[in-house]
């Protein structure tokens, strides 16, 4: 009779920094319930892996889960899969880190479940070649990645059936491959379908392997799968009719198969990810042309032959799509780079080290269908964390460079670091690309602006109709209605401290979409830093007329003192609006506790909109975390401000997010040749509450 083998492999994540309530919910939905069939079936081998971020907050608020889970693990249902232990792409952190992080895993195995780790899950399966080394530094044996990895190396399809070794430097690693067929399948077609997949690839030997791994959230949290998975018991029904095959197919575990089967060949597998991911790394307009060209193909029923041959971008693209993802990297990199400094000064503290680990959570870091760079909250823990870690390198001895080009774009950042206040001011504009709040460890400056995404062209089609049917890639769905009229894109880097010239015609609603129209354009700035602080020196032309601008930037514990002098250097009379823009991101657009003070009046919630008069001084609000940031004018000003949301596309449709309010106080410029216009601003951030 011919016979197949089967491995079943589940990966639950949480991010670090997600909401309690998402936690429980994933427990309830999907963790606990998928951990309470697979009781009923003691004979079935799977493997699982938990993340470090989700297993620390199980220890603490759903230890019956882990309970559960170590039950079946004793009882030999369980193969315990490792990894990064806070999910990272283990790509984009410095060796060190990977093998801290994964073997900082294995070690909780070890002492929570009694159980020694020898397979690694690879976070969104993004491979590069030189992790063999590093896996293997970290007594790895063998991994999972996608079967598209072996087909754009060259692999005859046919030949997926097992495993392979890869090496680098004579560091051997095994690689398994995971079946897309098998993944799509799971849990969206009936059970018998799955059954009916790999009975086509049982084979005489009964050596053949085929692989299903995937995210766990699919068993009870993506649209639709509740119902699906357990409602109508397409989880117990799968397993048991793994149960009534067991003639000819059967289940095991990566350890079981890899310690009685050699390897099939040596293979060397080219930078990738899984087939979406490549896609969602291109720009925009390249992701949309990938789209049509997949969706056209498939539509020829030539998709499957020709997914060899199309490769979208590797992974680290989304640093050069999304700045903000990049300067949240190297931030965290920088640090990481820089704990050398404390080897001669006691050590570095674990405390520490955990609190970077944390900060290379990978969600926070990409964005597809899934992957929460537009999600503030996630980004804030990243922020959290490292912010922690900074302030514990700084107790420690560690100290931090002045200037130093953090985001390797090719320009240098000045740092200003208070006891209170922390500010990065990039060293070409001298605009703001960073500050933080230290007594709270809180970067106010935390947002995404808005970029044009290869999606948006679906968001006319979307409904809110919360059916399912078929894989979360095919599902097209929507949070509200009417976002395609509030899909605005910004056409310039939102940081702070921008100067803006614009005439009396100009209005908030134009700055709040993104499309005011400037009659001057920047032409040249020099930066520079002295003991007082940073001094800006730019100068702005339009056809007829020059502006010096010069803005000195000194910061005093918790103020950031900042002078401003436009003069008219050309020989006509300038009358222009000038402003100055700032971006404050807080986390709660619309949260009661989250607000704005005109000149000391409570003027409405972070995500609304205004064109306020004789404005002395703003505050932004936050009671949650005690504190609000000030703006306070020697000379009263006009002022717009405006909400930057944000539509992203996730697995539970398109979503409309606060990510920043955007303030540009101006004042009406009115300059003969040789006159100049000078304001004072002084920023300052304090304890809501004493």
């Amino acid at each position: 009779m011919k016979k197949v083998q089967f491995i079943f492999g589940i990966h639950n994540h949480q991010p670090v920094g997600n909401f309690d309530d998402v936690f429980h919910h994933a427990c309830d939905k999907s963790y606990l319930p998928f951990l309470q069939v697979l009781d009923k079936f003691p004979h079935i081998s799977m493997a699982f892996h938990f993340s470090g971020s989700l297993i620390e907050w199980l220890e603490i608020h759903r230890p019956d889960v882990l309970d559960l889970f170590k039950k079946l693990v004793e009882r030999g249902n369980i193969e315990v899969i490792g990894g990064g232990f806070y999910e990272p792409i283990l790509a984009m952190i410095p060796e060190a880190d990977r093998v801290g992080q994964i073997q900082k895993m294995n070690a909780w195995a070890k002492d929570r479940l009694g159980y020694e780790v020898k397979g690694n899950w690879l976070t969104e399966r993004v491979w590069e070649p030189h992790l063999a080394q590093s896996l293997s530094k970290s007594d790895i044996d063998y991994m999972v990645v996608d079967d598209y990895h072996f087909l754009t190396s060259g692999v005859d399809p046919n030949d997926l059936g097992g495993y392979y070794n890869t090496e680098q430097e004579g560091k051997v690693l095994s690689v398994f491959p995971i079946s897309q067929k098998m993944r799509y399948a799971m849990p969206f077609e009936d059970p018998q379908q799955a059954i009916d997949i790999l009975r086509s690839y049982a084979t005489d030997s009964a050596d053949n392997l085929i692989v299903m791994a995937d995210d766990g959230e699919k068993f009870g949290i993506w649209p639709g799968t509740w119902e699906t998975v357990y409602g109508q018991k397409w989880l117990e029904r799968f397993f048991t009719l793994l149960t009534e095959n067991q003639d000819w197919l059967s289940t095991t575990t990566f350890k079981q198969y890899h310690e009685s089967h050699a390897p099939r060949d040596l293979v060397y597998l080219p930078t990738s990810s899984y087939f979406e991911m490549s896609q969602w790394t291109l720009p925009t307009n390249l992701g949309r042309q990938m789209d049509h060209l997949v969706h056209d193909l498939n539509s020829q029923g030539k998709g499957e032959q020709s997914r060899p041959f199309i490769k979208g971008g590797m992974w680290r693209n989304f640093f050069t799509k999304y700045p903000e993802s990049n300067w949240m990297q190297k931030r965290v990199q920088f640090l990481s780079i820089n704990l050398h400094q404390l080897e001669s000064k006691g050590g570095i503290p674990e405390s520490l080290r955990d609190d970077l680990y944390r900060a290379q959570c990978n969600c926070a870091y990409w964005h597809g269908v899934f992957g929460g760079l537009y999600l503030p909250h996630l980004r804030h823990a990243i922020y959290e964390h490292l912010l922690k870690a900074e302030e514990a390198f700084v107790e420690a001895g560690g100290v931090f460079p002045g200037l130093t080009d953090l985001d390797s774009d090719g320009i240098s950042e000045y740092r200003l670091r208070s006891n209170n206040v922390q500010v990065f001011l990039s060293a070409d504009q001298g605009h703001i690309r960073e500050i933080d709040w230290l007594p709270s460890n809180f970067n106010v400056t935390n947002y995404v602006q808005r970029y044009s995404e290869h999606y948006h062209e679906k968001l006319a089609h979307a409904s809110q109709n919360q059916a399912s049917g078929g894989s979360i890639h095919d599902i097209v769905l929507t949070k509200e209605d009417g976002l395609q009229d509030k899909l605005f894109v910004d056409q310039y880097r939102r940081h702070g401290l921008i100067d803006h010239i614009f005439s009396a015609d100009q209005t908030q609603d134009a700055h709040y979409r993104g499309t005011l129209e400037e009659n001057f354009t920047s032409k040249s700035s020099r930066v520079a830093q002295d003991e007082a602080g940073v001094s800006i020196q730019s100068q702005a032309v339009s056809e007829s007329a020059t502006l010096n601008i010069h803005k000195t930037v000194e910061l005093h514990d918790n103020q950031l003192a900042i002078k401003v002098s436009v003069e008219n250097a050309g020989e006509s009379t300038v009358n222009q609006s000038y402003g100055l823009e700032f971006n404050f991101g807080l986390l709660g657009g619309n949260s009661p506790d989250r607000y704005y003070l005109l000149n000391g009046v409570n003027s409405g919630s972070l995500n609304s909109q205004g064109d306020d008069p004789d404005i002395e001084d703003v505050s932004l609000v936050n009671e949650w975390d005690n504190f609000k940031i000030n703006l306070q004018f020697s000379e009263s000003s006009q002022l717009w401000r405006s909400p930057i949301e944000t539509i992203s596309m996730s697995e539970a449709g398109f979503e409309r997010v606060y990510q920043a309010s955007a303030l540009l106080p101006h004042w009406q410029l009115n300059l003969n040749p040789g006159e100049s216009f000078e304001i004072d601003i002084l920023l300052s951030i304090t304890k809501f509450k004493s």
